[in-house]
């Protein structure tokens, strides 16, 4: 059998391997946009910061993929895909022909729509290209802005802080990550960051970025101005859902799949930052490695393997500080209850919230990185943890 991978990022790679773990004889393809073979995304905050290459998050080299038979072609795009013919058009002019098809394309940065995004200076980070656009330009400026509270947007401004700029965080929101966290862990963490020398700023909406030819800094919506010869935006994600689109597949704010990750072509399927699966789009590292596997075992035996959803779930580092949320960290009434403890001058938070029958039901770990796995077991197991809660929130 012929299979063609569209995206060789973590979904896709997970998916081509899978595959040819199942069926050693099959014709595999993967196509990606990107010159670089396979790379941990994620790492891209450490080579901006200087503290790795790209080299050192690639840690599956194109010999790799020889290796294994799998055809890896990086620099070129899928440009068109006829579901009917079963073929799949590339910006180089060729053609694949291919019996099971994933889209693994991944999702794309969003600019704000503000006047001057396009100005020379401001950038989005999604790619290592972008990474070193990114370096070159800090080498040239004294300030710089980031435009997003969220994880990348934090992390952003740490390695500008690093590179020796002087960084300004902005976010619209109430506080610093307000989808994961609640305000009493976004206040420990504003002030982490404060330590660092980085300045955060709250309800602080774009109105402007300011500039001729290239940016010299941001018109915020109460009229005060921020400097900055570099800005860079992290407001968020699409799916890239075109060339599905454009085949007629169906779509929603990502590509609709179904239980078994396939879209309304059956010999078509999508994972990972692009599937819309129950009106969902994870978007979640965990999310792209599970959908990965599953597609790629119902692409070689259809309908073989249900994709169950992957638990919220993240663990991260968060300026230099572990950070697990998992579950309803803000649950909103009903009949949830909360248990806390804060320690702002340890940077550490810790928060559980108990379901109807005293279960875990959601959780913030920010520095508290030695209960992450006693309390992801009790989150798994679902039973009434009460009682042992209350002896992890004295540790």
């Amino acid at each position: 059998m012929a299979f063609v991978v569209v995206g060789g990022g973590l979904a896709g790679f997970t998916a081509a391997r899978t595959v040819r773990s199942l069926e050693p004889g099959a014709e595999i393809a993967v196509v990606e946009a990107e010159p670089a073979p396979y790379y941990l995304r994620p790492g891209l905050i450490e080579v901006l910061a200087g503290r790795k290459t790209l080299a050192e998050i690639t840690p599956f080299p194109r010999a790799w993929f020889e290796h294994r038979r799998i055809a890896f072609r990086s620099g070129v795009a899928a440009v068109c895909l006829d579901p009917r013919a079963h073929r799949l058009c590339l910006s180089s002019g060729e053609k694949l022909a291919y019996e099971r098809l994933l889209l693994a394309c991944g999702a794309e940065a969003v600019q704000p729509e503000v006047p001057g995004v396009h100005l020379e200076g401001v950038f989005t980070l999604r790619s290592a290209a972008d990474a070193e656009r990114i370096r070159t330009r800090a080498e040239a400026v004294a300030a710089a802005a980031v435009i997003g509270g969220g994880w990348l947007g934090i992390e952003v401004a740490r390695a500008l802080h690093d590179l020796g700029l002087a960084v300004t965080l902005l976010e619209r929101g109430p506080w610093l990550l307000n989808r994961q966290l609640d305000e009493g862990a976004a206040r420990i963490l504003t002030g982490i960051l404060a330590d660092l020398g980085i300045e955060v700023r709250v309800r602080a909406t774009c109105a402007a970025v300011l500039g001729t030819t290239e940016v010299t800094g941001i018109l915020l919506a109460d009229g005060e101005e921020v400097r900055a010869g570099l800005v860079v935006t992290a407001a968020g994600v699409r799916p890239r859902i075109a060339l599905a689109a454009e085949a007629g597949l169906a779509t929603g704010r990502g590509v609709i799949v179904d239980d078994y990750l396939a879209t309304s072509d059956p010999d078509v399927f999508a994972a990972g930052d692009v599937a819309e699966w129950r009106g969902h789009v994870y978007g979640i590292v965990p999310a792209a490695r599970d959908q990965g596997e599953v597609a790629a075992r119902n692409m070689v035996q259809p309908r073989s393997v249900q994709y169950p959803g992957t638990p919220p779930s993240n663990k991260l580092k968060v300026a230099g500080v572990d950070l697990l949320c998992l579950g309803n960290t803000q649950p909103q009434g009903g009949p949830l209850r909360e248990m806390r403890h804060a320690d702002p001058a340890a940077g550490r938070y810790v928060k559980f919230v108990l379901g109807e029958d005293g279960e875990l039901a959601g959780a913030i770990l920010l520095g508290a990185a030695d209960l992450a796995g006693p309390v992801e077991e009790l989150a798994q197991a679902g039973v009434p943890a009460e009682d042992d809660l209350k002896l992890l929130l004295a540790f």
